[in-house]
């Protein structure tokens, strides 16, 4: 076996989010977000990887394509980088895509998650081939959902706990590979755009966009560059929000308190309908949201979309945020697309996802909804 850096690399493709420069130094590469992964195209009969990982409670697991197929997914053990065949017995003659991806998002509440790469492996007559273009690039924004929580376990298990994670299985992933596109994806279970699952103004993703991955918080997670500006050096050509079902839901929690005691109750009308002092703020957050995706990516179609989960209370804000951002900022290549629920869609036990979130079925119609609706514009 030969063994290559990632710099050492001379043809591969890094997919989400990362640090300027990332796989170009002669250091590890960090995979930050859920989905994201190192791709590279080889001529070798095997392929070997050489991995670390740390966590206090959040294990990473990691995904392995060929050529878009899913052949292992297993646990990164934390300590010193350990050497993993993860392809063997291949024709040594055919060039074949090897995906290592990430099916983890990100723990915000662990402060020593990461997941390394340090070197790929290859046959000591292998060689790395020259990747194919891809026609598009996506980015998506999300909760559990788009990272892929529930797509791995029996529909009633409840722990949460990593292995239940499948961001390489989403309606996401799904959607880049009809496309064929290049993708990022940031995540976070719980969070949302104002708030989280419990009222949480502390889990809103829109204050990160900016960043690299800023929901991490730990010194050794500074040090990789997860504080860092991100560089939006790639534009996006289509930008996916799936954002709202955590804000939604938490208007039927008990109120959330800060550090200080204060109490924030979010209020709903006869209908179960977000009142208009709260929806208005939500409304206001995706107006500036959007003011900011816009800012970064000046070609983007952008397309809220909502509803694997069913939501009834915020909508209708959802809606006017985004109808009063076109307005002023004379901006029409904005959408909201309605999803189908895994409410009405699941049936059998092949279709359902565990905790409670939407499985394969619910995934796979939203991939194709969006693929029709894109194709469409």
């Amino acid at each position: 076996m030969k063994a290559y850096k990632i710099n050492e690399i001379p043809n591969k493709r890094i997919l989400g989010r990362n640090v300027d420069g990332a796989g170009e130094k002669a250091q590890p590469l960090m995979l930050f977000w859920g989905a994201a992964a190192l791709e590279v195209n080889v001529k070798s009969s095997e392929v070997w990887i050489q991995v670390s990982s740390d966590y206090d409670v959040y294990e990473p697991w990691i995904r392995v394509e060929v050529n878009g197929a899913v052949i292992s997914r297993f646990m990164v053990c934390k300590g010193e980088p350990q050497w993993i065949c993860i392809a063997r017995g291949m024709n040594k003659e055919k060039e074949n895509l090897i995906s290592i991806i990430k099916d983890t998002q990100p723990m915000s509440d662990d402060s020593k998650h990461l997941l390394l790469i340090h070197q790929v492996g290859l046959d000591d007559n292998g060689a790395f081939c020259k990747p194919v273009p891809r026609e598009l690039s996506l980015e998506f924004v999300g909760d559990s959902i788009t990272s892929g929580e529930g797509l791995a376990g029996m529909p009633n298990e409840q722990d949460w706990i990593t292995q239940w994670f499948c961001a390489g299985k989403t309606y996401a992933v799904q959607l880049a590979k009809r496309l064929n596109a290049d993708f990022s994806v940031m995540s976070q279970c719980g969070w949302g755009i104002c708030w989280g699952w419990d009222g949480n103004r502390n889990s809103a993703l829109p204050p990160h966009y900016e960043n690299v991955c800023s929901v991490l918080n730990g010194e050794k997670q500074k040090q990789l560059g997860a504080k860092d500006k991100y560089s939006f050096k790639t534009e996006s050509d289509f930008i996916i929000i799936n954002l709202g079902t955590n804000d939604n839901g938490a208007f039927f929690q008990q109120p959330w308190k800060d550090a200080s005691g204060k109490e924030y109750v979010l209020k709903t009308d006869a209908y179960e309908k977000a009142c208009e002092e709260d929806g208005m703020y939500i409304a206001d957050t995706v107006k500036s949201f959007l003011k900011t995706i816009r800012l970064h990516n000046k070609k983007a179609v952008i397309i809220w979309c909502y509803g694997m989960i069913t939501m009834n209370a915020i909508p209708e804000f959802i809606s006017r945020g985004i109808d009063e951002y076109k307005r002023e900022a004379n901006d029409n290549k904005v959408y909201l697309l309605k999803l189908d629920s895994m409410e009405y869609v699941e049936e059998s036990l092949e279709d359902k996802g565990s905790r409670g979130h939407p499985g394969p079925k619910t995934h796979k119609l939203a991939a194709e909804k969006l693929y029709n609706f894109i194709k469409e514009l």
